[in-house]
């Protein structure tokens, strides 16, 4: 089957399609309008963009169809202002409610993640969401053995992070690790991706901003996620396949308390580079 069809009543020919192709895979024919370089196809990333950037609807990827794209009626669709409120608005959240994050709304949120960047369009992300307390506190439990023993060595890491520290809070009754959510995103890939935790990360950012617009707070698992790529009892424990691995993990949960001011940070640092 043919990757490209083009509508040539359609098709002005102006070779928008050409140039926003990712890797040239496409030329201009003077009579045919768009088509493939020959050779070229089996390197078509499936991202859409010739589909998509042509005004006239004219052409069709039969990896990325047109029908599976929704029509943008304008750009940008929020004003600058706006976008930057919302931004800084974001907070990472440590304290949350005890309410379960219902599972439509965990969908809908890792919908959104499904349209983050990644490279080459590989996208290869999945999620396996813990919900369970017994099972959230199990972790933790992993978690706290992980850094037991990396104390006990001497590790610098756990100098680092003071794990001695998180230990102690722990015996506390303190949740230093999940921060008592009530949701766990586990986000996995296959082995042999090699974009997967830059993608893990872009898809997890989509995660945490679209939140604040469902009611809900994020924060990075981080002490988990080192342990899960460090410790093979925490994979084990949440049975990740023996061809992926866990590549991030992020804490989902209704806020507990507002933040009725934004962050500032530190000032602007840039150069530029001119001729």
């Amino acid at each position: 089957m043919a990757l490209l069809r083009v509508d040539k009543q359609k098709c002005e020919k102006e070779g928008i399609c050409v140039d926003v192709c990712p890797l040239g895979i496409l030329a201009l024919d003077a009579d045919k309008g768009p088509v493939v370089r020959p050779g070229m196809t089996r390197f078509c990333i499936a991202c859409g963009h010739c589909s998509a950037a042509c005004p006239h609807g004219a052409l069709d990827n039969v990896r990325n169809p047109l029908s599976r794209q929704e029509l943008l009626e304008h750009f940008p669709v929020i004003d600058p202002g706006t976008a930057l409120t919302f931004l800084r608005s974001r907070r990472s959240i440590r304290c949350y409610k005890e309410d379960p994050v219902p599972r439509e709304l965990t969908l809908q949120l890792l919908q959104a993640a499904r349209y983050a960047p990644s490279g080459h369009n590989s996208q290869g992300v999945g999620y396996l969401i813990v919900e369970s307390r017994r099972a959230l506190n199990r972790i933790c439990k992993i978690v706290l053995d992980w850094m037991g023993e990396m104390v006990r060595t001497g590790s610098e890491l756990a100098n680092r992070l003071h794990m001695s520290g998180i230990i102690k809070a722990h015996q506390r009754g303190e949740d230093r690790i999940l921060r008592k959510a009530p949701q766990l995103i586990v986000a996995t890939a296959r082995k042999e991706l090699r974009a997967a935790p830059v993608t893990t990360c872009l898809a997890l950012e989509y995660v945490e901003l679209y939140a604040t617009s469902l009611g809900l707070g994020t924060c990075w698992a981080g002490f988990a996620q080192i342990c899960a790529q460090q410790y093979p009892a925490l994979p084990d424990f949440l049975k990740i396949p023996e061809n992926r691995v866990i590549t991030g993990m992020m804490m989902v949960g209704f806020p507990k308390y507002a933040f009725h001011r934004m962050p500032e940070r530190n000032p602007l640092e840039v150069a530029w580079l001119g001729e």
